[in-house]
């Protein structure tokens, strides 16, 4: 092996993984030049905070609302061509939102109608991308090192995408930002094509479709990955992501008030999930995926108590870090085993309900959060945050190693 790859991801050493990736990147940095530029338009036509938080709203609640939906429909139709309908139909909404700026369109509610349909066509990209891993990567077994290349591209994307909105916004309108996004599909497009699917990701199976939608959850359900992992999962979406959506609130109450400030402080959260992910992708196999996955929880809401209770940006930057990392660990981790241990004409269900329970609370959690902010305070709110996200952790884990059997069909099923 080249000296070279020995400093690569395992995922990587795969031809199709690196064409997935190239076309991921690409893609990624366009949705964030849309997220951010979105948000702004948003805010420049309106100066109304409530609606910019309608805005963030739209765009993810669908992760809920069709989550399931859509891995049921990944397990029953074709994944790639429905994947590849899914992009266009994002490119073209972008391309929609370019129009509207570029016609001088100042009415806010077209720009959130797009918005809404935007996030309802990525509660359906994500489960039907995910469910096509296993497919790229060929290798079950570096199934975890791939999701987390997958997470690494998105945090790089989450620190430099904001950056280069900003440059466009400084000197363009949103609609280049807009544009940008809309062609940064055809990446993602070329490379799903390029890749050359086995023909398991090309054709639906009959099989897949035995089972009926309002049927299908009570079968993934017994799955020991769904019954013990998922619960966690749904904590982590409903009490501890809301620290990001309430950072200027935090800054401007226990710190200088200052967007720099807030900044620094959601930056180091990506750096330790940027660091987190890098770790889980030089991972070969699966041998650390049960002990992190039930440890991983705990530090989370180790940490959120921790960062409620710091008055120092330094130390809260540190202690923002270790919750950035911990939470790309439990929540990677999870992603892995359900995909690992799940067979494959149910695959695309369990990844669908791991939508739902992880992107699809957040912004129930961000609306708890923030009516409970207002009612007893943010260092409240993030002490019982934190100390909900602990039990939820000690809880799982005891659920865990107190059923050896469900700990064996775990283990079986990573090494098959």
């Amino acid at each position: 092996m080249p000296r070279w790859q020995l400093w690569l991801p395992p995922a990587l050493e795969k031809p199709r993984v690196r064409v997935y990736v190239a076309g991921h990147v690409v893609s990624v940095l366009g949705n964030w030049l849309q997220q951010v530029a979105l948000s702004w338009l948003v805010y420049r036509l309106t100066g109304s905070a409530f609606l910019l938080g309608l805005t963030g709203f739209l765009l993810n609640i669908s992760y809920l609302l069709f989550g399931g939906l859509a891995g049921s429909l990944s397990d029953r139709l074709p994944r790639l061509q429905f994947l590849i309908v899914i992009d266009l139909v994002l490119a073209s909404l972008a391309a929609v939102l370019a129009a509207l700026v570029f016609s001088g369109v100042t009415d806010v509610l077209p720009y959130l109608v797009v918005a809404a349909l935007t996030g309802v066509a990525n509660g359906f990209e994500m489960p039907v991308r995910q469910s096509l891993f296993k497919d790229i990567v060929e290798d079950k077994h570096l199934l975890s090192s791939a999701i987390a290349v997958s997470a690494m591209v998105f945090n790089v994307g989450r620190m430099i995408g904001p950056a280069i909105a900003g440059v466009v916004l400084l000197f363009f309108s949103e609609g280049w930002c807009f544009a940008a996004n809309a062609l940064s599909y055809g990446a993602i497009i070329v490379a799903l094509l390029l890749m050359k699917l086995p023909i398991d990701a090309r054709i639906s199976h009959p099989a897949r479709a035995k089972v009926r939608f309002s049927e299908s959850f009570a079968v993934v359900s017994k799955f020991p990955s769904v019954r013990y992992l998922l619960p966690t999962v749904v904590a982590l979406g409903l009490f501890a992501t809301p620290y990001v959506h309430l950072m200027p609130s935090i800054v401007a109450t226990f710190f200088d008030g200052k967007s720099s400030t807030v900044g620094l402080l959601i930056g180091s959260a990506g750096l330790g999930a940027l660091a987190a992910a890098t770790y889980l992708s030089m991972q070969p196999g699966h041998t650390q995926q049960l002990r992190l996955v039930s440890i991983a929880p705990m530090f989370v809401g180790l940490a959120t108590v921790a960062f409620a209770i710091s008055r120092s940006v330094v130390l809260s930057m540190l202690v923002l870090a270790i919750l950035g990392a911990a939470m790309m660990l439990a929540s990677n981790t999870t992603n892995a085993l359900l995909q690992q241990s799940a067979p494959d004409e149910w695959r695309g269900r369990v990844i669908g309900l791991y939508a739902m329970a992880f992107a699809g609370t957040a912004p129930i959690g961000n609306l708890i959060a923030g009516a409970l902010a207002e009612r007893i305070g943010l260092f409240a709110t993030l002490i019982i945050n934190g100390c909900i996200v602990i039990a939820a952790g000690k809880i799982a884990r005891y659920r865990l190693h107190n059923h050896p059997e469900a700990m064996r069909q775990l283990m079986r099923s990573l090494r098959s």
